[in-house]
């Protein structure tokens, strides 16, 4: 008996404190670097090692893959689950029971001692054990599902973070070359002017659109200084390890699926690829095992307690048998809550197809809309550069001032602008297609890390 109980407390796992330290946390965070090369290593391994400080925004998205604490949290989530799919499918430990007792009086001269040992074994019925496991199965794909929900978001954040970044920056240039050349305009204005040529209230009104360009060229600044910001948040880095990182974002199928895919595939696509239908399902299974175990709790589980017992000299071996929760067929009405939770998941599974049809629909309706003002800012750019073209020509001849072809070249220049942001919208739409299709990066030949994989924070900063 004593060798047993050593036997069981020498098996045990002891304590260990771990507590947390956010301060160290904080200090690690704020010491980030893109330039480490366990980072950089690991980055190369997927998306190619980045040249000098240009990242693609394939290359940052991995590095977020190894950066963000969040993926490392969900990873630890979907192990426990694992780890207690593994406990669940153990059957209940065996036990043990012993007794001692002494006869005071009426003994007849015969040993006053009684001891009893029996064993205690459960035996579970209507199925218990299998629908616990089904259930614990179920809880580990719901954290699977969640992982791969939580790496893909972070994907399509980061490309579209490094997106941003890439077309606050284009309308940046393209701001400031509208200001170069309103500043031209106005200085042959002003000249004219000298000249009595031009009225003040016509070089009053250049000076006003001059003023109004530097607006919107500070603006356009300001919002550069805000994507590379909303960069380093997704990356979970500090702002100056993206302030010299010249960005790229590489175009995905995007809104060219418009013209090789129809709606019908586009949709099967998108409700087979999107990991939320993936979590919706699993959390249906999770209910589903659910009711599956609440319908098995009627039955009653066996206790059976083979022993023997030494009475006052006398040996004696017992069976004892128990059928405890005799009355588990009144379980009605967790079976009756479990039966309409099941039916609020399957619910939840039409809800999230719904969305996702819906985000599809919308994602096709921007792809059409920014391809039409695409054209039209092509129709455009080719009007205003046939004026200029046009306006040197008749300069050259000497028919017109040298105003009237600057006059014109500003107006390529903003035609050019409203081209860029124009193809940057089409981009974004198509980013957005991308995502509303589930595709990680809108290609078919690109190879992503398994987020179930360890080696997703190896090398990572920390």
């Amino acid at each position: 008996m004593a060798l047993l109980l050593w036997f069981a407390v020498a098996g045990c796992v002891r304590y260990v404190p771990q507590p947390v330290e956010p301060a160290r946390h904080a200090a690690a965070y704020r010491a980030r670097t893109l330039d480490d090369e366990r980072l950089l290593a690991w980055v190369a391994r997927w998306a190619g090692r980045p040249e000098l400080h240009r990242w693609s925004d394939r290359q940052l998205a991995v590095a977020a893959l190894g950066t963000r604490a969040e993926l490392g949290r969900v990873r630890a989530d979907w192990r426990a689950a694992v780890a207690g799919e593994g406990a669940l499918r153990a059957r209940p430990a065996p036990g043990l029971e012993g007794g001692l007792e002494r006869a005071v009086s009426g003994s007849g001269g015969q040993s006053p001692w009684v001891v009893s040992l029996a064993g205690l074994f459960s035996v579970e019925l209507g199925g218990k054990r299998g629908a616990r496991v089904q259930r614990a199965r179920a809880r580990s794909a719901v954290a699977e599902a969640e992982l791969r929900l939580t790496a893909w978001r972070t994907v399509g954040a980061v490309r579209s973070a490094a997106l941003a970044v890439v077309a606050a920056e284009a309308d940046l240039g393209s701001s400031r070359r509208e200001v170069e050349s309103l500043v031209g305009v106005q200085a042959l204005e002003r000249a004219r002017y000298e000249e009595a040529s031009l009225t003040s209230g016509e070089l009053a009104r250049t000076g006003s659109e001059v003023q109004d360009a530097r607006a919107r060229a500070s603006a356009a600044e300001a919002a550069v200084l805000e994507t590379r910001a909303a960069l380093a948040g997704v990356l979970a880095v500090p702002q100056v390890a993206v302030d010299s990182l010249e960005v790229t974002a590489v175009a995905g199928v995007g809104c060219a699926a418009l013209d090789s895919v129809t709606s019908d595939s586009m949709a099967a696509l998108a409700l087979t690829q999107r990991p939320e239908v993936g979590r919706a399902l699993a959390e249906y299974a999770v209910a589903e095992a659910d009711l599956r175990l609440e319908v098995a709790r009627q039955y009653p589980d066996l206790e059976l307690g083979p022993g023997f017992i030494w009475d006052q000299g006398v040996h004696r071996w017992t069976l004892g048998l128990a059928l405890p929760n005799l009355l588990g067929f009144r379980n009605r009405a967790a079976i009756d809550a479990a039966e309409v939770l099941r039916t609020a998941a399957a619910a939840h599974v039409a809800e999230v197809q719904d969305e996702l049809l819906a985000e599809l629909t919308l994602g096709t309706g921007r792809c059409r809309g920014a391809a039409l003002e695409r054209a039209s800012s092509e129709a455009q750019v080719a009007a205003a550069r046939e004026g200029a073209e046009l306006a040197r020509v008749a300069y050259e001849r000497g028919e017109t001032s040298r105003l009237d072809p600057a006059l014109v070249d500003l107006a390529v220049v903003r035609a050019e602008r409203a081209r860029q942001t124009a193809e940057l919208r089409l981009a974004s739409a198509g980013r957005a297609l991308d995502a509303a299709l589930g595709a990680w990066a809108g290609g078919g030949g690109e190879r992503w890390p398994d987020p179930r994989d360890d080696a997703l924070t190896e090398g990572a900063p920390r």
